[in-house]
């Protein structure tokens, strides 16, 4: 997989702007302000058909502007790919190779893998953020996995909707029997998929803290919050419990990933630079599963990934993301990527 060129308008601060990737490493360099992290989020725009953060569509379009687009133009699966997207106030258009599609589509043909310093809650925050990653590294693996994910969310939302109506007393508890059994069906699927996602992952993990220059073994265990072969079991145990609650109490939606470090929890023993390695190791990690999976390697994009690493550090991050992928990072001047990156593309605070 290979980006050759990414082109913007109207996006964030960027009133039009043209990047062409080196093959390898390229460097955004600027300033705070300059937009670096913008043309980032542009690519993931392009791959994933969303934004890096939670967000409405219109406060990525520029101010004064009616219209955002971002144009990806290379290579996946052996085989030249455009990627288009314009969003509107209201409206929003993906296409892959001049054929309109969904968000899914385009995850679907792009791989890519994204760090940004909101992702160190890999480690430092509760079990929903742990969830999350696990998810996605699934989804960047199997891309079909979301419409599992989607189907159980949608069931656990329809059996709460039961939960409550029978705590109301409008309903019966025998009403819930259908749901428990989908939700044990699709909940099976999901337990299922994170635990071979970690089976996978915990050696390339493990390889990679240490290929980062941990003098401390990491790994990643899957803490189920039940068996998949006793979800439905529990469901029917704790009915009474969970119409007391209205909510349900127990399935992957409760699952959690440890993250550790010479045997110890992370979040409570691993200094802030400790936890920054895990994170970058998890995430070169599922680069290599998504290159094993799919056949290709992906799109590495990191935002503000140098700035709290010593030189050594450094050098061992990019060395080793350069051989998981094609890499686009930003960093400001004072990161010394000059000598590590194999292009670097300069920015100016926009006026």
């Amino acid at each position: 997989m290979r980006l050759d060129l990414l082109r913007v308008a109207g996006f964030r601060c960027h009133e039009s702007a043209e990047l062409r990737p080196d093959p390898g490493v390229t460097a955004i360099v600027g300033s705070n302000g300059s937009g670096k992290t913008s043309l980032l989020e542009a690519v993931h725009l392009g791959t994933h058909g969303v934004g890096l953060r939670p967000s409405s569509d219109a406060r990525m379009i520029r101010d004064g502007a009616d219209e955002l687009g971002v144009r990806l133009e290379g290579e996946t699966g052996g085989a030249p790919t455009v990627s288009r997207v314009r969003l509107a106030r209201g409206q929003r258009t993906l296409e892959l190779d001049g054929v309109q599609v969904d968000a899914r589509t385009l995850r679907e043909r792009w791989a890519a893998v994204i760090f940004i310093p909101d992702v160190l809650d890999l480690v430092k925050r509760g079990p929903g953020v742990r969830r999350v990653a696990m998810d996605r590294a699934i989804e960047g693996a199997w891309p079909r996995y979301e419409e599992h994910e989607r189907a159980y969310r949608q069931t656990m939302e329809q059996r709460n909707a039961v939960l409550r109506r029978v705590r109301r007393r409008e309903g019966e508890p025998a009403e819930l029997d259908p749901w428990d059994r989908q939700l044990a069906e699709h909940g099976a699927l999901i337990a299922e998929a994170r635990e071979r996602l970690v089976e996978r992952l915990a050696p390339l993990f493990a390889e990679r803290v240490e290929t980062l220059g941990s003098p401390q073994p990491g790994a990643v265990r899957y803490l189920p919050s039940v068996a998949p072969d006793a979800l439905l079991a529990a469901l029917q145990e704790r009915r009474r419990e969970d119409i007391e609650r209205q909510t349900t109490g127990v399935g992957p939606h409760l699952d959690d990933l440890a993250v550790e470090l010479a045997g110890r929890d992370a979040r409570r023993s691993a200094s802030q630079g400790e936890q920054r390695t895990l994170v970058l190791a998890f995430l070169l990690a599922q680069a290599a599963l998504m290159r094993e999976t799919r056949g290709e390697a992906p799109l590495l994009l990191l935002d503000d990934v140098l700035s709290e690493l010593d030189r050594d550090r450094r050098t061992r991050l990019v060395e080793s993301a350069r051989e998981h992928g094609q890499v686009l990072l930003t960093a400001t001047g004072a990161d010394g990527v000059d000598d590590l990156a194999d292009a670097v593309h300069a920015l100016e605070v926009p006026v």
